[in-house]
């Protein structure tokens, strides 16, 4: 008489090994997971993250002067918070380039110092507003009191500086008096 003819052929050792790759080859996904997340998320050696994008910095050599209110940092342009300078060619009482003039007074705010920007909003072109600041002094605040920009209305403290190089007759003002 023959043996019966058995329909299943696995073994009973076979499940308890299927079982074993199964767990094993999800625990592996999960490590491998984890170790992708974590070299992609980027630290240094001390496990801090650098400057993200909301913050850019530059050094001199990193650091161009596009208009009176406009910076290149690393290839990023940024357009100075609260403030809008004239542009290059546009012309002052008397003739004088006032625009070319408000370049020249943000370029020498720069040169040879590390330009630091916080990110804050974007301008209506879509390029990015920052809070920056070379060597510590505020390039806002400097441009504006310089006479080489105007205050835009949303920009606190600003305003009082603007009003204050009218009447000092300084930059944009130099033949404008203003009581």
């Amino acid at each position: 008489m023959k043996p019966p003819r058995r329909i299943f052929r696995g073994s009973a050792l076979a499940r308890p090994r299927r079982l074993v790759r199964s767990i094993a080859a999800g625990a592996l996904g999960v490590v491998g997971t984890a170790a992708l997340v974590m070299v992609g998320l980027s630290s240094d050696l001390f496990g801090r993250a650098p400057a993200g994008p909301e913050h850019l910095m530059a050094d001199p050599d990193r650091t161009a002067v596009v208009s009176g209110d406009t910076l290149r940092l690393d290839g990023r342009v940024v357009r100075l918070l609260g403030v809008e300078a004239p542009n290059r060619g546009d012309l002052c009482r008397g003739g004088a380039d006032c625009g070319g003039a408000a370049t020249a007074a943000l370029a020498s705010l720069v040169r040879d110092r590390r330009v630091e920007c916080r990110l804050a909003g974007r301008d209506d072109a879509g390029r990015p507003f920052a809070a920056c600041a070379a060597n510590g002094t505020d390039l806002s605040r400097a441009i504006v009191a310089g006479g080489w920009a105007r205050a835009l209305p949303n920009a606190p403290g600003l305003s009082d500086l603007e009003l204050r190089a009218r009447r000092q007759g300084t930059g944009l003002w130099a033949d404008i008096t203003v009581r």
